[in-house]
């Protein structure tokens, strides 16, 4: 893994999940979707459906329109995690929101057993929410408002190889609207930066709404009152708790 290459020409794994909620810690995968991207271009792609052995929640169906009975039958997660660890084990890692997927990976990989070690992840989300939501060129960070706005096709959202491919290409396209670094390690350094921002304003929120909310370590090692997104919040069937914030908070664009 080669992090002082140009992360244009990189080879990364882009990953989406689809659960059956967005606790990280106690939901559960039912969706994989792994788009390998070389140089730029699709190179590989993995999806697969995974029986949660708990009754799908109503609400998780109504936003990726998978049913009970889509899983009924198909593989339970131990069944395909050494696949699923073969194919991210070595790998720079993309995902939007990266926070939530590496969170339910790391908690599935620990409840069989196995460790899940952090790889580097590539996150558009807090690119998104700097250069498209926080310059006003968007409504929202959302996955679907920023592939609509950089015309990247999204006709088959809520379904994790779909998501994850849309992931990647919308990374690729964020040069059209903002400069970035060209090494992937200084990628990752810029993202932090502007990922911490992003939690800052998510944290603001999250106190105004809830004064006894509490700060604890995340996935990704830092502490912080973290915000949970999950694909109801990313994709756009929830309330966005961006633009909550900037309905009650005002002033909260001139701080930026």
């Amino acid at each position: 893994m080669n992090l002082q290459q140009p992360w244009r020409e990189a080879r990364f794994v882009a990953v989406d999940l689809e659960t059956t909620g967005t606790d990280t810690q106690n939901d559960r995968i039912i969706e994989l979707g792994l788009v390998t991207f070389d140089n730029g271009e699709v190179v590989d792609r993995w999806q697969q459906l995974i029986n949660p052995t708990i009754p799908l929640p109503e609400a998780s169906s109504q936003v990726t329109g998978i049913k009970q009975e889509d899983l009924d039958g198909q593989p339970v997660l131990a069944a395909v995690l050494d696949e699923l660890q073969r194919r991210l084990s070595g790998h720079v890692l993309l995902a939007y929101n990266c926070e939530f997927d590496l969170g339910v990976l790391k908690s599935e990989f620990e409840r069989h057993g196995r460790e899940f070690p952090i790889p580097p992840c590539l996150d558009p989300l807090p690119f998104v929410f700097e250069h498209l939501r926080i310059a006003g060129l968007t409504r929202d960070a959302k996955l679907g408002t920023a592939a609509e706005y950089l015309k990247i096709p999204l006709d088959n959202a809520h379904r994790a190889d779909h998501d994850a491919e849309a992931a990647g290409r919308v990374l690729f396209e964020l040069p059209s609207v903002t400069t970035l670094p060209d090494s992937l390690a200084d990628l990752l350094q810029v993202q932090a930066v502007l990922l911490k921002k992003m939690n800052d304003v998510f944290a603001q929120f999250r106190r105004r709404r809830d004064p006894g909310a509490s700060a604890r370590t995340s996935v990704l090692g830092s502490t912080e009152v973290v915000i949970e997104l999950g694909a109801a919040y990313i994709y756009g069937d929830e309330t966005d708790p961006i633009r909550a914030l900037y309905q009650r908070v005002p002033d909260a664009r001139d701080r930026q």
